[in-house]
């Protein structure tokens, strides 16, 4: 995290905020990636019931209670990871079936984006900060089970192998926006590359040897002197994964997309501290599984003598979908 934004820095140092951040993940995951899945190749014959039985067992060393003895930073760090170990597991899983791979507009029908009578409810978590970590812990601990359990009966049916899940496990692990920083730093020096990238992203993105995603089209937003972009999925959370690895979890609210929509520049300033001057339009580019947005920042004055390598680092997550401007030389330091 660059500590740039508000939002981040709030969600850094508030235990409350940062436990209430766990809480709204933990339920897009479950609502929007795990449970749909899961339906999905039930309802496929893919899976059974039975076999998501067959393949449960007690998960070793019971972590329902661990953190008991844990002050308040390690426990929130405890959810805050297990959480994250809960999403590449999520991410790890979804490999092509041997009998039936799962397409996007698939679970978009199963998730209920189209029929609300098929979506599935999110939980709440109240009162006391103690009890909603006690609750998330719980929560936490049973969609891991879910998913364990889920992964062996695709393995016992032989939908999938372990070497497709390492090789996945091995493509989760390298994702990030560093490849999204790599693009910006080139075009920062390479106005022939920069070019090429705002007229045919995924074709660029192949030049610099990395995945541009399987999507429909990358669009890269130039900011400019005059305007200012910045990046909304306003039906659920499309994004070019593979190169900005996962949304930001601010991405993924119901707040920021109604927000971003209705008044982008009191948004910007008043939720990550970025004050867009009135001289400078701002478009909202509304990423889709047909077209999935980043941006490309500003090159920050100063920086002439920096190497592509440097100037990658200047470039952050916030910055590539516009909630930032790029980072300055002297934080390098």
């Amino acid at each position: 995290m660059t500590g740039q934004s508000g939002a981040h820095r709030t969600h850094l140092t508030d235990p409350g905020y940062r436990v209430g951040a766990v809480a709204a993940d933990l339920e897009y995951f479950r609502t929007k990636r795990l449970e749909p899945r899961v339906l999905n190749l039930i309802r496929r014959g893919v899976v059974s019931l039975h076999d998501l039985m067959q393949a449960g067992s007690p998960t070793a060393g019971d972590q329902r209670n661990e953190a008991a003895s844990a002050d308040l930073e390690q426990r929130v760090r405890m959810l805050e990871d297990r959480l994250d170990a809960l999403v590449r597991g999520i991410a790890t899983v979804m490999v092509p079936m041997r009998s039936a791979d799962v397409v996007i507009e698939d679970m978009r029908r199963e998730r209920g984006d189209y029929d609300g009578f098929f979506r599935i409810a999110k939980r709440t978590y109240a009162g006391s900060l103690e009890e909603r970590m006690v609750q998330l812990g719980l929560q936490l601990f049973e969609c891991q089970e879910l998913l364990d359990a889920f992964t062996r009966a695709l393995l016992a049916a032989g939908e999938i192998t372990e070497d497709q899940l390492e090789q996945r496990r091995q493509a989760v692990r390298s994702q990030g926006y560093r490849n999204g920083a790599r693009l910006v730093a080139r075009a920062w020096v390479d106005p022939g590359f920069k070019q090429r990238l705002l007229e045919a992203g995924r074709e660029a993105a192949r030049e610099l040897d990395l995945p541009p995603g399987r999507l429909g089209k990358l669009g890269v937003a130039e900011n400019t002197e005059h305007e200012h972009n910045v990046v909304v999925c306003t039906l659920c959370s499309c994004y070019p994964h593979d190169l900005l690895g996962d949304p930001p979890w601010w991405y993924r609210t119901d707040e920021y997309k109604q927000r971003i929509i209705d008044d982008p520049r009191a948004m910007l300033k008043e939720t990550f501290g970025f004050e867009v001057p009135a001289e400078r339009s701002i478009v909202v580019r509304d990423s889709t599984s047909d077209v999935r947005w980043m941006v490309l920042p500003r090159r920050p004055e100063g920086t002439e003598g920096l190497s592509e390598e440097k100037l990658a680092e200047l470039v952050t997550l916030e910055s590539l979908v516009g909630a930032a401007e790029a980072r300055t030389p002297s934080t390098l330091a």
